[in-house]
């Protein structure tokens, strides 16, 4: 009989010590739970636009400055070009050089008016649109009315 009691005692101390086991590895709620957000980032975006990868032998150069906001999801701009005469500015989605994707329509001639400069513009981008931005896809390019484009130019964007 004394047998079945230090039997019996000894499978009691093993299953409080499995139970205190289990206990102590118990996942704490909300630690775990928790995602580091990145931070929202401000980048000044710019672009020097010349005949490089055009194919031209435009003496036409354009630059275009402006400001993206990850949290808005803002990009504003600004371009001034000199030495040609635009029918169609365009930011576009792609490799330079190539036709690429339109993303936007910067400035298009009207019969009468032409181009004020600076133009001045912003929009706000789609979730794809930025991350093609981020990953430095984007480029302007200024067509005239002997070629389409003449010049173009990749956007580049530095965190401020």
């Amino acid at each position: 009989m004394s047998k079945n009691i230090t039997g019996g005692l000894e499978w009691k101390v093993i299953a409080v010590c499995i139970l205190l086991c289990g206990l102590g590895c118990k996942k704490i709620d909300g630690i775990a739970d928790t995602k580091i957000k990145p931070p929202v980032r401000t980048y000044v975006v710019t672009a020097r636009i010349d005949k490089k990868g055009t194919n031209s032998n435009s003496e036409g150069t354009a630059v275009l400055k402006g400001t993206y906001d990850e949290g808005t999801k803002a990009l504003s701009y600004t371009l001034e070009y000199k030495d040609l005469v635009p029918q169609l500015i365009t930011l576009r989605s792609g490799a330079k050089g190539s036709v690429g994707t339109l993303i936007q329509e910067i400035y298009k001639k009207s019969t009468e008016k032409e181009a004020s400069l600076p133009i001045k513009g912003g929009f706000t981008l789609s979730p794809l649109q930025e991350r093609n931005l981020l990953k430095g896809q984007w480029f302007v390019a200024i067509g005239t009315l002997t070629l389409n484009p003449e010049i173009s130019g990749i956007l580049t964007l530095k965190q401020k």
